[in-house]
């Protein structure tokens, strides 16, 4: 096991030192060396500053004679040797800076671009407010590391090491033995009891992850926490996380007074048997007040820093927790990737192909066997209940997921076997439920094409028939539509995002229920609108209202993940089968007074009986 976790740590350590000095980037490592030589030229200054102040204490105490000349050469030194030590350890400061700055950027940035390569599973399994405090903690214990363990607690070492060397030939072996026992029994202490103590910390973060969740959580269903009146029940739920991590909070503080303690003790016993030996040997002759001076202030220099290694420490061992969880999103399995070497694919007309798809969410099967076509420039259009596998099949058109059986083609061409990027480029998208960017509306539709222009922009909204709306806004495009759009209503979100469709001028558009959030007349100007973009251009609609796609060239009926009836609207009527029920259905709803906004009644259009 303790194998295990070293070998762990040193993969950590692997994968940061990819991030802080990348291969061929010499100007980084070359930065990095000069960083490294401030900290030598810094630790050498502080070594011999107390000899300095050690030699100035003779002279002034005039065991070696009093010279004036001598004195200020020694003070000048000392003040060389303590202002050498400052300017090299910012220098050291000012060159590791950028290095330890880019390397947290590099990881973030890479963690970042991995997770929206991760499946469309991960992100419905997801808990935002853990997830993004775990990228957090992680970016930060990689700054922690760089900067205060590479720089701070390793020159400690080695200037324990340096200074133990020289009070071994200055003042004797015992000397030397005492510092460096001193700080080696300090050390094991700290380290033993840090790890004991490390548990509550984690379980202390571990409730504070828990109630971020929560608190995110609970804020983004803002709406349905006032629909259901639940304001108490979720400040209930957020206390009881806040309680638990209150406990644990407290029990990792009183814990720390141990490790005070201990640390105290072992400092003192130290400090006793020096000053208590070198007092001894100055009655004896054998050593001056200078040296007794020269000997505590190496002692103190040595374990005033050492008063926060139970700290550095802590927080060195969660650093590397946190830096594993952050990594360890690297290790999350990519559900659908590029085979090596995938060329783009290339849209001629844009037809589309499912032959034999079966598609399953673990154990619960959604598509058995789907087989259809859609010509180029042809409308097709998919409906059904409920769970019979409409919105799956625009899924794995647009390879958020891959078939587990079955192949899906667009120009003949097999979607895994092609980038994924080229696939969802050639795809104009309308989803059902519309989830936009906390910025200004103008922004939201022209993601649609980057680098679109303005004069674009305003023409998508006038084909999306939101460009009145946008007109009465006070800030016009400049509106923000506030976080995941909620400013918004439903339908003026729908309008966003088929306004960024058309600004997008695909080959192939995909509606997904693209008008299900708006009024009925509403919907026929929109309507109206997606039939001229759509014209010539190969579209495939899946729709709940009958309705919107009762002039399509073909509508395939889903049932239960196989298709069970197809044709054209009046032919599928004829036929008295499950899409007949349920237009019969919906025809009911609006016979029965069904209403848009406006307060009149939209019967549904008259049809031709089938020839």
């Amino acid at each position: 096991m303790a194998t295990s976790s070293l070998q762990k740590t040193f993969a950590l350590f692997g994968e940061l030192w990819r991030y802080t000095a990348p291969r061929g980037d010499w100007r980084v490592r070359g930065r990095i060396a000069a960083a490294f030589s401030a900290l030598v030229a810094s630790r050498g200054s502080n070594i011999i500053t107390p000899l300095m102040y050690g030699a100035a204490v003779d002279i002034v105490n005039q065991d070696a004679g009093f010279s004036l000349k001598m004195l200020l050469l020694v003070i000048a030194g000392y003040a060389l040797s303590r202002l050498g030590q400052q300017v090299f350890s910012e220098a050291k400061q000012y060159l590791f800076a950028a290095v330890a700055q880019r390397a947290v950027r590099g990881a973030a940035i890479r963690c970042f671009e991995y997770l929206h390569q991760l499946s469309l599973q991960f992100h419905l399994d997801r808990q935002t407010g853990g997830l993004t405090r775990a990228i957090d903690r992680g970016a930060k214990g990689i700054e922690f590391l760089l900067t205060i363990v590479f720089f701070e607690v390793l020159p400690l070492f080695v200037e324990v090491v340096l200074v133990s060397i020289i009070m071994w030939f200055m003042f004797g072996g015992f000397y030397a033995a005492v510092t460096f026992g001193t700080v080696m029994a300090y050390c094991f202490f700290t380290v033993r009891v840090t790890e004991w103590r490390i548990k509550f910390r984690r379980e202390m973060n571990n409730a504070d992850e828990k109630a971020a969740t929560r608190a995110v959580d609970s804020l983004l269903n803002y709406e349905t926490v006032k629909y259901f009146n639940a304001e108490a029940v979720e400040t209930d739920r957020y206390d009881e996380a806040m309680k638990r991590y209150e406990i644990m909070a407290v029990r990792s503080r009183t814990s720390l007074s141990v490790v005070n303690i201990g640390q105290g003790s072992i400092i003192a016993i130290g400090l006793m048997l020096m000053m208590g030996m070198a007092g001894l040997h100055i009655q004896e002759g054998k050593l001056t007040v200078g040296d007794f001076v020269a000997v505590n202030t190496y002692l103190l220099q040595l374990y005033m820093p050492l008063n926060f290694l139970g700290w550095v420490y802590r927080e060195l061992r969660q650093a590397l927790v946190d830096m594993e969880r952050m990594f360890g999103l690297l290790e999350e399995d990519v559900d659908v990737w590029d085979r090596p070497g995938a060329p783009d694919i290339a849209i001629e007309g844009g037809a589309i192909s499912f032959e034999d798809v079966h598609f399953s969410y673990g154990d619960r099967p959604i598509l058995q066997g789907v087989s259809f076509t859609v010509p180029q420039g042809r409308r097709v259009a998919v409906v059904g209940p409920s769970g019979s596998g409409k919105t799956t099949i625009s899924r794995l058109l647009f390879r958020f997921y891959d078939p587990q059986q079955g192949t899906v083609r667009i120009d003949g061409q097999n979607l895994t076997k092609v980038t994924q990027g080229s696939v969802r480029a050639a795809i104009g998208m309308v989803p059902q439920d519309t989830v936009m960017f906390n910025a200004t509306i103008g922004y939201n539709i022209g993601y649609g094409r980057h680098g679109a222009s303005q004069e674009d922009i305003e023409t998508a909204s006038r084909m999306a028939a939101i460009d009145g709306f946008i007109a009465n806004l006070p800030k016009h495009y400049d509106t923000m539509v506030g976080e995941r759009g909620l400013k918004l209503s439903g339908g003026e979100k729908q309008r966003v995002a088929i306004a960024r469709a058309i600004l997008k001028r695909p080959s192939i558009f995909l509606f997904d229920e693209a008008t299900s959030a708006l009024d009925s007349r509403t919907e026929k100007e929109i309507q109206a609108s997606l039939n001229e973009v759509s014209k010539a251009r190969t579209t495939l609609v899946i729709a709940h209202r009958l309705s919107t796609i009762i002039d399509a060239d073909e509508i395939l009926v889903l049932s239960e993940g196989r298709v069970v009836e197809r044709g054209r609207h009046g032919d599928l009527l004829a036929l008295n089968g499950l899409y007949k029920q349920m237009w019969d259905r919906q025809s009911k709803g609006f016979a029965d007074g069904d209403q848009d906004s406006g307060g009149e009644v939209v019967p549904l259009p008259k049809t031709q009986p089938a020839e």
